[in-house]
């Protein structure tokens, strides 16, 4: 067998069909990816997860841009003729192409691989208190695949973004509580909240359920609360910097 091959229901499985196989049979894609513990079967859908975090930001990063630069010229119109012409030649280099598709490639990515971790980190232990054997390495991998609808939302959100013209400004519920204007809803938990209850994160959450309950062979009940447990420790932490920074007040 070879770094590219694993078993899926007894049989040799490139890699490629173990990542359709996370949509028709998780639950067998991830025994077969935890029978091979190798740097692979974890590098390859956190590598799959950033080469699609890499598309969307390229995508989207010409009208992330301009958004960018129209608040920047509020922000400007609030100042003295004075301050405003001092701070303008500072504000060119942060709202800049480069600057904006660095910064956002750069901590995009660093950002999507301490969740990983920390969605491990989370399974993990909440798995050690429930009884569980298990141990971090194969959390860690089976997190890694979980992640794979994620990616595929990217693609869409790509995709979206370069047919319309536009970026998807409130995604998932958030439209329910937006209010159109970016700099309020920004500071506006609920939107943050609500942008997050989509169809591809609820897609990632049953695969969580279901690749606990393979890692630490669990019964769904178990393996359900606990993926209840990340869910809200993952919305908390979404909506806690708004919060903090703006409350519901917008202030």
């Amino acid at each position: 067998m070879t770094t590219q091959e694993t078993t899926l229901n007894g049989e040799m499985q490139p890699s490629w069909k173990l990542l359709l196989g996370i949509i028709d049979r998780p639950t067998a894609t991830f025994k077969a990816v935890l029978a091979r513990r190798i740097w692979w079967t974890w590098a390859l859908p956190l590598l799959v997860l950033l080469l699609c975090f890499v598309v969307m930001t390229v995508v989207s990063t010409p009208y992330t841009l301009e958004l960018a630069r129209q608040q920047a010229e509020r922000q400007l119109q609030t100042m003295p003729p004075e301050q405003a012409e001092a701070a303008r030649a500072t504000m060119s280099t942060f709202v800049s192409l480069p600057f904006i598709m660095a910064t956002g490639l750069g901590i995009g990515a660093l950002m999507l691989v301490l969740g990983t971790v920390a969605q491990a980190a989370i399974l993990y232990f909440g798995a050690l208190v429930a009884g569980g054997e298990v141990e971090f390495g194969p959390v860690f991998t089976v997190s890694t695949w979980t992640r794979l609808p994620l990616a595929i939302g990217m693609l869409v959100r790509a995709a979206f973004t370069a047919f319309a013209g536009r970026l998807v400004q409130y995604p998932g519920l958030a439209t329910l509580v937006a209010t159109g204007d970016l700099s309020t809803d920004g500071r506006n938990p609920l939107v943050a909240l609500l942008g997050q209850l989509e169809l591809f994160w609820l897609w990632h959450l049953v695969l969580v359920a279901l690749g606990v309950a393979v890692v630490a062979r669990f019964s769904r009940t178990k393996a359900v609360v606990i993926t209840l447990i990340y869910a809200v420790i993952s919305l908390a932490a979404v909506a806690i910097p708004s919060l903090l920074f703006g409350g519901f007040s917008g202030g």
